[in-house]
């Protein structure tokens, strides 16, 4: 037949079990910390940020985070309005040439003495 396993096959099982179930222990703890990170910001992309770098889709660290926290995203998304909404309300700070003190209407520059046209 063959050449008999080094490893029986009941012990290359045994690992195998050994092996997936450390498997299972890292992916939650990744999937714990990757729930964590994101939820430490509204600020938009960051959810996506963050999933990009564990390597998860963003919809599924979405269906994590409504599963763990209700309502949570909903709240971000809120927040993230509410910054825009005062960010356009925020008068622009901007000087018109009157108030530097120059011409209204265009500019006008002076040449030094012996500059070519």
């Amino acid at each position: 037949m063959t050449d008999t396993p080094v490893k029986t096959i009941k012990e290359l099982r045994e690992a195998s079990e050994a092996s997936e179930a450390q498997a299972k222990k890292d992916k939650t703890a990744l999937l714990d910390a990757t729930v964590k990170e994101a939820m430490t910001s509204t600020a938009y992309g960051h959810l996506s940020a963050v999933a990009r770098e564990a390597g998860i889709a963003a919809q599924y660290l979405r269906t994590l985070i409504e599963e763990r926290h209700p309502g949570w995203l909903d709240r971000a998304a809120e927040e993230r309005e509410a910054a825009k909404a005062a960010k356009a309300n925020k008068p622009k700070t901007t000087r018109s040439r009157t108030a530097k003190g120059g011409e209204s209407g265009t500019a006008r520059r002076t040449r030094k003495n012996g500059a070519a046209a």
